[in-house]
């Protein structure tokens, strides 16, 4: 029974060894080879004569021989590490190594496990001079397509100064009309030119931000007044809303965050054939020396399906080759505006659906200024007031058999100074606080009923009123409240009943 498990044991150990891809070889205290499969034989180039030869003298870098001794690199220990075999002929070829011995009183049995890497390692050569070529390949590439776009301004602004000279001259209705188009041909020229130089900038990491004080406001009334000829033109309706809590004076590169609204605005009144265009901007947080943003633009346009969404802020990509063909563009603007989003600290994100419109939201860090000692002064008024009216809240409160949380108090504080409602008195306050909160319950039974009623115009007018009323310190509440906003948007019946309960606990039960 012994003899038969033994030769079991013998034919699964010859098994083994004979068809592993790795070189197996066994040694002695004094390094001698006793032992080896027919792959260590095959890849060394040795025959029967690879026992009169010590292991030392294939893994030279592995072992040593010396005062009688066999000494093996530690690295190679139980260890898997890169060294080099040496042939019969004495080439080598690279492989990874691992030594294992077992070294008793009257017994010492050493193996090594070897596999060829050669094919590994001429793998990441090859891939590693491809990537040096394309490396070289894109920065001839920037370097050419920064070249011809310099040289393409020349001639279209040429043809701009005629086309503006023309202009000032006696024209017939025709001729104006073509004079016209010419200058719009320039313009969207001049665009791609400058989509094209800040692609290759942005390649060449020669994209540098300023950082400059500029009005927050008049950023906005220029991308206002910049669109809304073509919004006009297309007679579709503008929305804007910008949160009150957010400074005027900001730091930061204002050409290059107007870059980015006019990217996607361009973009949404592009693909918005009727309906309408909407901008949210609220502040997300603010410490001493940041303020961070966040942008929402929403149209009701043609709309991403799910697949699509992924080559949307890749270079030189659009959704769908039709889309090019029709809208034209370089399919360079989301690509360029993720990069400049990512340079001011920010991130990029869309949200759509296919013939329901799409959300482009993205946020940014700007610079501060400190507050003057005025406005730290009205400031300080304005804190007095509100913790005059969230005492009263409470005296309230309290007679009602209620107690007010904290988040209830800033509800309610928002609502009087959206109501701009002056306190008074004792008594004035004790009513005005009366009427914020049926305010409060009065908006979201309304739009309960206007959504069950599917009456959507009127329930995007109330999601409208309702975002007004979150405290600007309460951010995470706010982005439930443009989610409420979207779905209301989409006509979503199940997802905007739901956000309206999760605003309705947070605003009215605390």
């Amino acid at each position: 029974m012994k003899l038969l498990i033994a030769q079991k044991f013998v034919s699964k150990y010859k098994l083994l060894v004979e068809n592993t891809q790795e070189m197996i070889i066994f040694f002695d205290s004094d390094g001698k080879i006793n032992d080896c499969n027919s792959k260590a034989i095959q890849e060394l180039g040795y025959g029967e004569d690879i026992f009169c030869v010590p292991i030392y003298e294939i893994f030279k870098k592995a072992f040593s021989y010396g005062s009688n001794k066999l000494e093996i690199n530690a690295k190679f220990n139980n260890k898997v590490d890169e060294t080099i075999a040496y042939r019969k002929n004495q080439t080598c070829f690279p492989t990874d190594l691992k030594v294992a011995i077992i070294n008793e009183k009257k017994s010492y049995i050493g193996v090594c496990s070897a596999i060829n890497i050669s094919d590994k390692k001429e793998a990441f050569r090859e891939v590693k001079l491809m990537k040096n070529e394309l490396r070289s390949f894109n920065q001839v590439r920037n370097e050419f397509v920064a070249n011809i776009t310099h040289e393409l301004r020349t001639p279209a602004n040429g043809i701009m100064g005629l086309s503006d000279n023309l202009m000032e001259t006696e024209l017939n209705p025709s001729q104006a009309e073509a004079v016209k188009l010419i200058k719009r041909c320039c313009n969207n020229m001049n665009i791609i030119i400058n989509d094209l130089l800040d692609f290759a900038k942005i390649s060449n990491n020669k994209m540098i931000l300023e950082q400059r004080e500029f009005s927050f406001r008049n950023l906005i009334q220029h991308i206002i007044d910049f669109n809304n000829i073509r919004i006009s033109e297309k007679g579709l309706k503008l929305i804007v809303n910008v949160s009150n809590d957010i400074p005027d004076k900001l730091i930061g590169d204002e050409l290059r965050l107007t870059q980015v609204l006019n990217n996607l605005f361009s973009n949404a009144v592009k693909f918005t054939a009727t309906g309408q265009i909407a901008l949210e901007v609220i502040k997300i947080s603010q410490t001493e020396d940041f303020i961070e943003l966040f942008f929402m633009i929403i149209d009701t346009g043609i709309g991403i399906s799910i697949e699509e969404k992924d080559k949307l802020f890749q270079s030189f990509s659009q959704v769908d080759g039709s889309i090019t063909r029709r809208f034209g563009g370089t399919g360079l603007g989301l690509a360029i505006s993720k990069k400049l989003v990512e340079a001011m600290n920010g991130t990029i994100a869309v949200d759509s659906e296919k013939s329901k419109g799409s959300t482009f939201s993205f946020s940014v860090r700007l610079g501060i200024l400190p507050i003057s000692n005025k406005e730290a002064v009205n400031l300080s008024e304005g804190y007095t007031s509100h913790i005059y009216i969230n005492e009263n809240v409470k005296t309230l409160r309290k007679s009602r058999g209620d107690t007010p949380t904290v988040k209830e108090l800033n509800y309610i504080g928002q609502v009087l100074k959206e109501a701009n409602i002056k306190v008074q008195d004792d008594k004035s306050v004790k009513n005005t606080v009366e009427k914020a909160l049926n305010v409060i319950d009065e908006t979201i039974e309304k739009l309960t009923i206007c959504i069950e009623m599917e009456s959507w115009d009127k329930a995007e007018e109330l999601a409208y009123y309702i975002k007004k009323l979150i405290p600007a310190e309460q951010g995470e509440m706010t982005k439930n409240v443009f989610r409420l906003l979207l779905a209301v948007r989409k006509e979503n019946h199940d997802v905007s009943l739901a956000l309206i309960n999760e605003i309705k606990a947070v605003m009215i039960e605390g």
